[in-house]
């Protein structure tokens, strides 16, 4: 068997589309290896700066974002950032049409037994547009305290949020020590709904949420 690697994270640049009201990701460069200069010249080298939200691009939600006393990103175990996830196909969902209970009555015993869930809805095809931010179907309060009574640890989705102001999914979750996981993409290429998940932070001390570089392994015949 072969391993199957897919990259499920946006690349940060410039042009990364910011959360509405975020700071746009800017990178600065510092120094740059002149193109007259042969390989190894002593002295030059290329480097940068970054500056950007911690919730561009695709990215992860520590408890403390919404929780003064909650686990900040660096305090995150890892164990819970890795491992088996099950992939739930909701493409069929219109924009702002809600991801109720119901939606995942049907598949519990599937997420009983995976610590992580990952909903497809299709809207990464929107990445870029305008509706992107503004449309996205929600997660709702009572379709979160389903994923808790489930025992999941790690919600991924492929939109912005998980929800809309005034944010019962994010309370709910992270009140519970759910982490979220949003703006993920290519979740259409994983192929299979069992699959091993990773999605690591930086190691950013005392802070609210992280850019990750997540990506699904699965083995293929």
């Amino acid at each position: 068997m072969q391993r199957k690697i897919v990259d499920l994270s946006y690349p940060l640049a410039p042009s990364t589309p910011p959360f509405p009201g975020d700071s746009p990701v800017e990178i600065e460069v510092r120094t740059s290896i002149p193109a007259d200069i042969p390989p190894g010249t002593p002295g030059h080298m290329n480097t940068s700066n970054l500056r950007t939200s911690l919730h561009s691009g695709t990215h992860m939600d520590a408890f403390f974002h919404f929780y003064r006393d909650g686990a900040t990103i660096d305090q995150i175990p890892l164990a819970q950032c890795i491992g088996p996830a099950l992939l739930l196909d909701l493409s069929t969902k219109l924009p702002k049409e809600e991801i109720t209970a119901d939606d995942l009555l049907p598949h519990r015993q599937a997420i009983s037994r995976t610590p992580k869930v990952i909903l497809n809805t299709g809207w990464a095809q929107n990445w870029g547009n305008e509706q992107y931010f503004t449309a996205y179907p929600p997660l709702t309060g009572d379709a979160a305290c389903y994923l808790v009574e489930c025992g999941i640890e790690l919600v991924g989705i492929d939109t912005p949020s998980v929800d809309y102001s005034p944010n019962d999914a994010h309370f709910i979750l992270l009140g519970n020590e759910v982490l979220i996981v949003e703006n993920l993409t290519n979740l259409e290429q994983i192929g299979q709904p069992h699959f091993q998940f990773v999605a690591l932070p930086l190691r950013i001390i005392g802070r609210d949420g992280s850019p990750v570089r997540a990506i699904a392994i699965s083995e293929e015949t």
